[in-house]
């Protein structure tokens, strides 16, 4: 054989290596886009999550909640707060006790979607003091 026949890659060759190369890029493309997915994932998640202790915090504080003609709390209020293009709903729902004194709670985030319908974010259950 003479020498320009032995230099370079086959067809065979360049084929198998383009493939390799094209499979590991695919691989590489479904884990980055599984990842964005789940990073978008998470930011909802740590901002409904704040966004539920704020109201909690809020609350304990200041008492910042809607009240009846006789004072007492409303049995279940919703507040709905609005950041960016997302909308979240906060849910507080009194529990029964047997308590004079304090009240258990439990506060609900959901985020609002009007195509696929609400979802439950994060719901935290806590003690607070009645209001006389």
């Amino acid at each position: 054989m003479s020498k320009l026949f032995k230099r370079g890659f086959t067809l065979v060759e360049m084929m198998v290596a383009i493939a390799i190369l094209a499979i590991s890029a695919m691989i590489i493309y479904s884990s980055n886009s599984s990842a964005i997915r789940h990073q978008l994932s998470l930011e909802e998640t740590t901002i409904g999550h704040w966004l539920l202790l704020n109201a909690i915090e809020e609350e304990k504080v200041g008492g910042v909640v809607d009240s009846d003609e006789d004072g007492e709390r409303a049995p279940t209020t919703e507040q709905q707060i609005t950041i960016g293009e997302k909308t979240y709903q906060i849910i507080r729902e009194p529990l029964e006790t047997d308590s004079d004194l304090v009240e258990l709670v439990e506060f609900s985030i959901e985020l609002i979607d009007p195509r696929t319908g609400n979802h439950l974010i994060d719901q935290i259950t806590t003690v607070m003091p009645r209001s006389r």
